[in-house]
């Protein structure tokens, strides 16, 4: 199944992305050569070395089935059934929208509809499953967004040969915008088991103003909800060390929401964490020094 017009072709009408279940996104992880572990029919992923979480972030476990996925890790995490939360002993702070079958662009800020009607004027936006795009110009935007929020870039050959095998393939979404005929940014997204994830935005620093980003989510969100395969988005776990973001969602109507978990973290690796690196440490636990406030600063991604 095609995922739409080539990004020179107009943005036609399309029955929506391919959804995936959690074994075709284990297939698609194995696939981008990430480490995957199955335990009981259920899968696993290492989130950064050592740690493992379930590969699909919302799938629920019951709390005897969140078990060490492999002797190689030294931590594990798993949101819990309801039946099973009162046994929790952590959170997950995800931006979440869990009535995504009922999404409206009603739901965006006021001035992220602003921002909207200013992208609708400067930016086209496509759906497009042409690599061609991607190899002129997407290494722009992804080295310049990375840099913005202080991550190394993977080299330009390895960047260059996955963008050409991830944008024709059937099991993902990409939305691009282009300004003046060039890519000038892009969100990669897909669907498992009924939650559509907003994996990876990229824009060009010079596009930033042009209001792209939430023209490339808006147009994910319309497809997303059209599709009638989605009854919730999740725009990835908060970021405590980076208010602008989470103000930038939660104006999208996509606010944070802590779901219990039960996490396995040895004792002393668990302190260093907290004290080291705070923001990992929230993202893990749910546990975290206060953060500060967001605001209209550092708003876009």
């Amino acid at each position: 199944m095609r995922l739409g017009e080539p990004a020179e072709g107009p943005d036609r009408p399309r029955s929506g992305p391919l959804h995936l279940t959690e074994s075709d996104l284990a297939e698609l992880r194995l696939d981008e050569g990430i480490r995957v572990a199955e335990v009981g029919g259920r899968f696993w992923t290492e989130t950064f070395p050592g740690f493992f979480q379930p590969i699909h972030q919302l799938a629920e476990h019951r709390a005897d089935r969140v078990v060490r996925p492999t002797w190689r890790c030294w931590g594990y995490r798993s949101v819990l059934v309801a039946e099973d939360r009162q046994r929790a002993n952590g959170a997950y702070p995800v931006h979440l929208d869990p009535d995504f079958r009922n999404w409206t662009v009603a739901r965006f800020a006021d001035h992220r509809r602003r921002d909207l009607r200013r992208c609708q004027r400067l930016v086209r936006i496509a759906v497009t499953s042409d690599p061609e795009p991607f190899l002129a110009g997407g290494w722009s935007a992804y080295t310049e967004t990375q840099r913005r929020i202080g991550l190394r870039a993977v080299p330009r050959q390895r960047y260059l040969d996955e963008i050409a095998r991830r944008v024709p393939d059937p099991r993902r979404l990409f939305v691009a915008g282009f300004v003046g005929g060039r890519l000038a940014g892009y969100l990669e997204s897909y669907i498992v088991d009924g939650v559509l994830y907003g994996r990876d935005l990229f824009v060009r620093d010079d596009a930033v103003a042009t209001g792209i980003a939430t023209g490339l989510y808006h147009r994910t969100f319309e497809i997303g909800a059209a599709s009638g395969l989605a009854d919730r988005l999740c725009l990835g776990p908060e970021h405590s060390e980076r208010p602008g973001l989470a103000f930038f969602k939660a104006s999208m109507g996509v606010g944070v929401v802590r779901l219990p978990i039960r996490v396995v973290i040895p004792g002393p690796v668990r302190a260093a964490m907290r004290a080291l690196r705070p923001a990992a440490y929230h993202r893990i636990t749910g546990g975290a020094p206060q953060r500060p406030q967001a605001g209209a600063a550092g708003a876009h991604p």
